[in-house]
């Protein structure tokens, strides 16, 4: 009789959560292999907290961008979340997946990602290395 109602309480499961695994999937030299739990535990979990926005997030990713670019959107999306969140592995293995997805795309001649995607996967993946630097050394001056 209620059964709507647990419609209304149970989140849909996001398409994007699998894009951005899958984009990582395809990273064969970083360290997703390895620690493929962790990394998916974490996406998960930044999704989850996040619903409403990862659901707002893939609606404008599918209008405006094409199948490479959204995969490649709500990894970047999911990176800015985790770097804020303080996960510096999940936002560096995540940037990094997207900078070498357009590396192989390149080396396919296919049609790479939109430049404006591949610039703010750039300047995060460096603003995320610089940050995660600078703390070891204040960490390394401390003691």
């Amino acid at each position: 009789m209620f059964a709507w109602l647990t419609g209304l309480f149970k989140k849909e499961k996001l398409k994007s959560t699998d894009w951005v695994k899958k984009l990582m999937q395809a990273n064969r030299s970083g360290s997703y292999g390895k620690y493929r739990e962790y990394y998916d535990k974490h996406v998960n979990r930044i999704h989850q907290s996040y619903h409403k926005d990862f659901q707002r997030f893939e609606r404008f990713a599918v209008q405006n961008y094409k199948k490479n670019d959204q995969r490649a959107f709500i990894a970047i999306k999911t990176a800015m979340y985790a770097h804020k969140l303080n996960q510096i592995k999940v936002a560096a293995c995540l940037t990094a997946s997207v900078i070498n997805y357009n590396k192989t795309l390149v080396e396919g001649n296919k049609v790479q990602i939109h430049p404006r995607l591949l610039r703010a996967a750039t300047s995060l993946h460096k603003q995320i290395v610089e940050a995660h630097t600078s703390s070891k050394k204040k960490t390394e001056e401390k003691a």
